[in-house]
């Protein structure tokens, strides 16, 4: 969702196929981000998810991951399918600096829980070629972040688009005061699973993914964006969920995957199977 909202910050590219982005580590989760990703330009351009996987880079604790080390490591199959043909760039490519200095990425994701690797120079590095350097440092409880708001910020003269994974309070930087969104999956899982549960899907395609991914993107607001934010603010969390869920369940009866009749006016009727605990 993020990265999807993303695209309609002024000054970067408005098209996820117009992007090159770095990940920094390559396990399962950070794979289904990117697979996520290219799932997206797919459904945007029309390309084949193949062709839209060469858009997007993974860095394991070897460094770049490319056809030249799949050959020679034999990679493990989750990362196969990003091992890309890097001859077109010197090298090397063993750090973080050095893959964002020859790729010149748009956009970097960490999910390596690795803190610090987001460097001063690395996060420089991305605002020296990009108008708007894209900075998402996920990996969570917050010790363990790639870098924190302030720095990405600083480091950037305050020019980036920032989220991560462990909360950060308001940020003053660049003579600018910035309330960073934060990339969590609640925004994601309740209104996903009330659209399944209540269409009674009989399986779950990835497009229903992309979809909740559309979904939360649509509601972010230009105040959110005014304040630094690529997420609506959290508190309406509930609001944002019965959204999801209409939307994933709408395609649930367009894709003919629902079980369950669909309603009259399905709005009214996802809200009555949400439990509200206020008295």
């Amino acid at each position: 969702g993020g990265v999807l909202a993303s695209l309609k910050v002024e000054g970067a590219p408005s098209k996820l196929r117009d992007h090159r982005i770095v990940f920094l580590g390559a396990g399962e989760a950070g794979i289904g981000i990117g697979s996520l990703i290219a799932y997206a330009i797919h459904e945007e351009d029309g390309i084949s998810v193949e062709e839209a996987r060469k858009n997007i880079w993974f860095m394991d604790s070897k460094g770049l991951i490319t056809e030249k080390r799949n050959k020679s490591e034999k990679l493990p199959h989750h990362k196969q399918e990003f091992a890309h043909d890097a001859s077109a760039y010197e090298g090397p490519f063993g750090t973080m600096e050095d893959v964002v200095r020859q790729l010149k990425p748009t956009m970097i994701v960490g999910v390596s829980a690795q803190p610090g690797k987001f460097t001063q120079a690395v996060c420089e590095l991305m605002a020296e070629n990009n108008e708007v350097p894209i900075i998402f440092a996920l990996s969570n409880p917050t010790h363990k972040c790639e870098c924190t708001a302030q720095q990405a910020y600083d480091w950037t003269n305050g020019t980036c688009v920032f989220a991560s994974g462990s909360p950060f309070g308001i940020v003053e930087s660049s003579g600018k005061t910035f309330e960073p969104g934060q990339g969590n999956n609640a925004y994601i899982f309740p209104g996903l699973a009330l659209g399944v549960i209540s269409a009674q899907a009989k399986k779950i395609p990835e497009s229903l993914f992309y979809e909740t991914a559309v979904a939360l993107a649509d509601q972010v607001t230009t105040e959110d964006y005014a304040r630094g934010s690529v997420y609506p603010k959290l508190e309406l969390i509930r609001e944002v969920s019965l959204n999801i869920a209409e939307g994933v369940a709408t395609s649930c009866f367009k894709l003919k995957i629902a079980r369950a009749k669909k309603p009259k006016n399905l709005r009214k009727w996802l809200e009555k199977k949400i439990t509200n605990f206020d008295y």
